[in-house]
């Protein structure tokens, strides 16, 4: 049974998902119903890649400091340990 259900989907070179469904078992369902349950497949997928910070209790804390660095993030260790040349 896992040969089969591996059968059915793939990746292409792009990595784009391919899903093979069999005629028989797509004769039992109307299409409407089918391409309704990918959209919402689809949607929540894109849903659970969102971050809301709402609730985070991190979010209370970030911008409350200036420390005047603007580069920060690409002298992460100049900026804490300073400059070891």
């Amino acid at each position: 049974m896992l040969s089969r259900q591996t059968n059915m989907m793939r990746y292409d070179q792009q990595g784009d998902l391919h899903i093979t469904i069999p005629r028989g078992i797509l004769k039992k369902f109307e299409e409407s119903i089918l391409f309704q349950a990918l959209r919402d497949l689809q949607k929540n997928a894109a849903k659970a890649k969102q971050h809301t910070w709402e609730g985070d209790s991190v979010s209370r804390i970030i911008g409350i400091a200036c420390s005047g660095v603007s580069d920060g993030a690409v002298n992460h260790d100049v900026c804490l340990y300073g400059d070891r040349r």
